[in-house]
């Protein structure tokens, strides 16, 4: 069952091209960590300019999990979450992840 890890940011223009800059290094980072697709959302029209969402892959709930474990006890999860991006606030503003489950693939 494919889960998908999709974190919901907000923030200044400046702060949201700081933002593309980082998840674009954290990528590669998650990607050995065990999450697939990363990607950063932004909108081309209508409303949410201000916003983006980061959006990860799973094959399962127990692969989101192992990625979770050895996320929170790494370097990268103290270095670029808790200090970077707790500096950036309130310009870049980390209003959380929600985590979603494909409901029409059929195993």
């Amino acid at each position: 069952m494919t889960v998908i890890a999709v974190t919901s940011w907000e923030g200044t223009p400046e702060a949201i091209e700081n933002l593309i800059k980082g998840s674009k290094a954290s990528a590669p980072i998650h990607e050995k960590m065990g999450a697939k697709n990363p990607r950063l959302w932004r909108a081309i029209a209508g409303d949410g300019m201000e916003s983006a969402f980061y959006s990860i892959e799973f094959e399962s709930h127990s692969a989101y999990g192992a990625f979770t474990d050895e996320m929170l006890g790494s370097d990268w999860w103290k270095e670029q979450i808790v200090e970077a991006a707790g500096a950036a606030y309130p310009d870049l503003k980390n209003n959380g992840t929600t985590v979603y489950y494909d409901a029409i693939e059929i195993d």
